[in-house]
């Protein structure tokens, strides 16, 4: 997306977070009806602020708000700056 690169179900500091993008430190977690629970929120909260706290930014988006623009969307707001534009695949472009 946005011609970054995640992981899935990727290990980070004993976490298991949903998407990870090495490049970008960031971290996309998506939540269900389970993140509700007030523990759950606690735990969630925590961990965030830990991953945080080492360096990671956390995005949490609600699984009903999954959509390819509103993802980048919130990628392009968490990166700041103008909409990053991918590169082209190896082979096309101009070359000057």
């Amino acid at each position: 997306m946005l011609g970054l690169k995640f992981r899935r179900q990727h290990a980070l500091h004993g976490f298991i977070v949903d998407f990870y993008c090495l490049s970008e430190r960031l971290v996309v977690e998506l939540e269900g009806d389970v993140h509700d629970a007030s523990d759950q929120q606690d735990y969630d909260a925590a961990r965030a602020a830990f991953l945080e706290a080492t360096g990671y930014r956390v995005i949490r988006v609600r699984n009903c708000d999954v959509t390819r623009g509103h993802l980048e969307e919130l990628l392009q707001e968490t990166l700041g700056g103008p909409p990053f534009v991918p590169p082209l695949p190896k082979g096309e472009g101009v070359r000057g």
